[in-house]
């Protein structure tokens, strides 16, 4: 009986002790607070930073914009300029090669009845040599009529050994020049010719100084 008994109280007390488990985990009120409690205190959560580092971070975003120099300004205004101006050339240049029409070259047709030389005078080129010999010779000249004639002559012959150095074969050079005193008087020459326009040509040069004046005409006539 003892040992039974023993037995029975043995097996009441595991029951005791797995009801005291159960019902200690379920009825007891502390329990139950303990684990909710640091829950409730914390309190719903916040996505927002404390304004301590809210502050700190806006400060470090908003930082001041790096100035710009006056050079880079200029350099880049120049840059941009230049861009334009050949966007510009572009469009104009592919604007023009539409409308640009096929260039015919064509030769100089020589008249009827006209001479037709390989070389033809060089008028400028005559003029500019007549213009440097007559600054030249009479730069320090004094208007005489008594040596007028003679000087007059003496240019002439010298002016067409001068030309006649520029001048291509087969042609024949007339030089023409009048010297005149320079008294407050205005003088007007003119020449007219018959002779072939295409072939033939004539130069004219003019000086004067303190005391007188001098005209020169060279006429190149083409012979066939």
């Amino acid at each position: 009986m003892d040992s039974v008994s023993q037995g029975k109280r043995l097996g009441a007390v595991k029951l005791s002790r797995v009801t005291f488990r159960a019902t200690n985990r379920d009825d007891n009120p502390t329990t139950l607070k303990e684990p909710v409690a640091p829950l409730t205190s914390r309190g719903p959560l916040s996505l927002n930073p404390p304004p301590s580092e809210g502050a700190s971070k806006t400060t470090e975003i908003k930082r001041p914009a790096p100035a710009i120099s006056m050079k880079g300004l200029l350099a880049a205004q120049r840059i941009t300029r230049e861009l334009k101006n050949r966007a510009f050339l572009r469009r104009k240049s592919r604007a023009r090669t539409p409308n640009r029409k096929p260039t015919t070259i064509i030769n100089e047709q020589v008249p009827a009845g006209s001479a037709n030389p390989t070389q033809r005078f060089p008028y400028s080129q005559a003029k500019e040599l007549i213009q440097e010999f007559l600054t030249a010779k009479l730069r320090n000249i004094t208007y005489d009529p008594s040596t007028s004639a003679d000087l007059t002559k003496n240019l002439c012959e010298d002016i067409k050994k001068m030309v006649r150095r520029v001048t291509p074969p087969r042609y024949k050079l007339i030089c023409n020049m009048a010297i005149g005193s320079k008294n407050r008087e205005d003088i007007l020459m003119t020449s007219q010719c018959l002779w072939d326009s295409y072939s033939d040509n004539v130069t004219s040069c003019s000086y004067q100084n303190a005391t007188m004046f001098c005209v020169v005409s060279v006429y190149a006539v083409y012979f066939e």
